[in-house]
């Protein structure tokens, strides 16, 4: 009996984002935590779940939040906790775009794009997704352009993880409005 996903999915996150020991969780450096671990967790929170209405929450997921490997799972990006990401990105587009609030642009351009409250900066492929992401925070956001070419030949390091890629920090000089 397959619960409501959207709840299933937003508790996967909180727990393997923000607080896996509050459930009995270790995440390995990358994240991963095992399965049948949180399958448990799972089944006391949502009765009635099955294994399998779980694999259709990480695989039906538009934002590909979830990785299972070898029985394990991990959020592939938005934590709270320590994580690496899995590998460097190599190949990374020349522009990518992050949504943010209009009142955060006077810190953004003063101290640059900085993780806050999570480990890495996250940042779009495309103006939508930047603007879906900004909506979050605002109903009119602001879309930045971020020059991941200027920023890799002066060294920054850029993962990606789905369909978001990661950044430890963006200086402000590689930041200005997209129009």
């Amino acid at each position: 009996m397959i619960h409501n996903k959207v709840k299933v999915s937003k508790f996967l996150s909180f727990v393997l984002r923000h607080a896996p020991q509050n459930y009995g969780l270790i995440l390995d450096r990358f994240g991963f935590a095992e399965l049948r671990t949180i399958l448990r967790v799972l089944k006391k929170r949502f009765p009635g779940l099955e294994d399998e209405d779980v694999k259709h929450v990480v695989m039906d997921d538009p934002k590909k939040r979830f990785q299972i490997a070898d029985q394990r799972i991990r959020a592939r990006y938005g934590h709270s906790v320590n994580v690496e990401p899995l590998e460097e990105c190599r190949n990374i587009p020349n522009i990518l775009f992050h949504g943010t609030s209009p009142h955060s642009l006077d810190s953004i351009f003063r101290k640059g794009l900085v993780p806050e409250k999570r480990k890495f900066v996250h940042l779009s492929l495309s103006v939508e997704e930047a603007l879906k992401v900004g909506r979050r925070k605002n109903n009119n956001p602001v879309v930045l352009k971020v020059d991941t070419q200027r920023t890799s030949q002066d060294g920054l390091v850029f993962w990606k993880e789905a369909n978001v890629y990661l950044t430890k920090t963006v200086a402000p000089q590689y930041i200005s409005v997209y129009k």
